[in-house]
């Protein structure tokens, strides 16, 4: 289990990792969150998204928030990208993205263990608070650690 290190509780702003597997939609997101000060991190998979979080885990650069796309082809799932950062660090706010979503899926996704949920396509403003909100609650959980 991740134990934050003083250097990972006094940056100003946490590290994001968003999954998608599709390269617009990570090049749109990155410029965004960058807009916004933020450190990005992409990947188009999530073994990938996996192993890049793995090893963040015990760094000053840890991944404070995940933005994982549901719905990735050919590999793990969202759902089992999920299942396995639940399993690295069981506070990491994770962000389901999908397209694909049914009005009782926000519900679905917060109960297990999602702390929001991002429709696409989404707006600037969306993403932006969504990904503070996560920020915020990484901060709150280690602060009360």
């Amino acid at each position: 289990m991740y134990t934050p290190s003083t250097a990972s509780l006094n940056r100003s702003h946490g590290r994001i990792l968003v999954v998608d597997d599709e390269p617009q939609m990570l090049a749109v997101a990155k410029a965004i969150l960058n807009a916004h000060s933020m450190d990005v991190e992409v990947c188009e998979c999530g073994s990938q998204a996996l192993q890049l979080f793995a090893e963040s885990l015990d760094t000053p650069d840890r991944f404070s928030c995940v933005v994982l796309d549901l719905t990735m082809p050919g590999g793990l799932s969202g759902f089992e990208v999920m299942d396995e950062l639940q399993k690295l660090d069981p506070d990491l706010p994770v962000i389901a993205c999908s397209g694909y979503f049914q009005e009782d899926a926000r519900d679905l996704c917060q109960a297990i263990g999602f702390t929001d949920v991002l429709q696409k396509p989404y707006t600037l403003e969306h993403l932006v608070a969504t990904v503070r909100r996560g920020l915020l609650r990484d901060r709150a959980n280690h602060e009360s650690a």
